[in-house]
């Protein structure tokens, strides 16, 4: 399954998550170098399906991956990979080549990985810790809850 979202939207929704900048500010520049994972063609890292409390699906939700050293404080690292959910809620996220091979794994080779979601209709994260050396998909199918 490949999402599409146009470039230009992922530039202003990364702005928005990742620098706090409003997007409808004049001058707006995105500062990560995250790609829309719609448009790579890198294995998938992690997919699942975003919901509400009732169990519908979530559209248009941002869904971001962040890796950090296994090892490491949490919350240290940044995005490596970004997409919206389908009208189905679903999502698929895939690592840039550059971006894996700069994964920051502790000496054990792992890294936490982190999926983080932001909608209107709530947040959600879960975290895991793996092999920088992706191996297989994994599946993260989370449920939004307000934020606050």
């Amino acid at each position: 399954m490949a999402l599409r979202t146009p470039a230009a939207v992922v530039a202003v929704v990364l702005v928005a998550g990742c620098t706090g900048a409003d997007p409808d500010e004049p001058g707006a520049t995105p500062t990560a170098a995250t790609s829309d994972s719609a448009e790579l063609s890198e294995p998938v890292a992690v997919r699942g399906v975003i919901t509400r409390a009732d169990g519908t699906p979530v559209a248009d939700a941002l869904v971001q991956l962040v890796a950090e050293p296994a090892d490491g404080p949490t919350a240290t690292g940044g995005p490596v990979a970004a997409a919206r959910t389908g009208a189905d809620g679903a999502y698929e996220l895939r690592i840039a080549a550059d971006l894996r091979a700069a994964l920051p794994v502790d000496d054990a080779g792992l890294v936490r990985f982190a999926v983080v979601v932001d909608s209107p209709d709530g947040i959600a994260r879960t975290s895991w810790t793996g092999p920088g050396a992706l191996t297989h998909p994994h599946t993260a199918d989370l449920e939004v809850h307000p934020a606050g």
